[in-house]
């Protein structure tokens, strides 16, 4: 661990997390330094949660860099969106296939190894290349490419969103699946009009 790491504010609150939970739950090691089954799963959820915030803030950040970069308004977070994500992540992890969920909100979603390092930014990013593909003039997409997940993240009307990444079972791979709302992508509509 380098000398900078030590002073991350993420390892710091995290830290401090966990003193306070030891703190407050009047668990603290025994004299063979073990903690109670307890204390321990409560310091996993502080874990995963602070985790959890930082992929949240790290895709949020990606999404409204790509918007900025086509002239389009800043999106929020939404929690629900994100469990929305989440739950339907979770029910794709037996099979790992890229389905959409049918829900009432705008998704794209994303698959990749385990193998290869998929940031947030980075899943993003491969989205917005999509970019290449689309005509803006004409509204219309190369012939045999893919645009949607591009036109869904800049599409003007679009003002929040949530995402979830989850491993898939029998080391498949992971999902990442964000929702956004209101949906875009209508058909015949620009992700560049606002309607009046």
């Amino acid at each position: 661990m380098s000398s900078s790491s030590l002073y991350n504010p993420f390892c710091l609150s995290v830290s401090s997390l966990l003193l306070l939970i030891l703190i407050f739950s009047g668990e603290f090691p025994s004299t063979a330094g073990t903690f109670s089954p307890d204390t321990k799963a409560a310091a996993a959820r502080a874990i995963n949660r602070g985790r959890r915030n930082k992929q949240s803030a790290e895709f949020l950040l990606a999404h409204n860099a790509a918007r900025g970069a086509s002239g389009a308004s800043n999106l929020k977070w939404d929690q629900g969106l994100a469990r929305f994500a989440s739950k339907w992540a979770k029910q794709r992890k037996s099979d790992c296939k890229m389905t959409h969920s049918g829900g009432p909100y705008g998704e794209n979603i994303f698959w990749y190894q385990r193998s290869e390092n998929w940031s947030p930014r980075r899943v993003v990013e491969k989205w917005m290349d999509e970019s290449l593909n689309y005509d803006r003039l004409t509204n219309t997409c190369k012939s045999g490419a893919m645009c949607g997940h591009y036109t869904q993240i800049i599409w003007r009307t679009t003002t929040a969103v949530g995402c979830a990444r989850s491993k898939c079972d029998n080391d498949r791979g992971f999902l990442v699946i964000c929702e956004y709302s209101p949906s875009g992508n209508y058909e015949g509509e620009s992700p560049f009009d606002i309607l009046k």
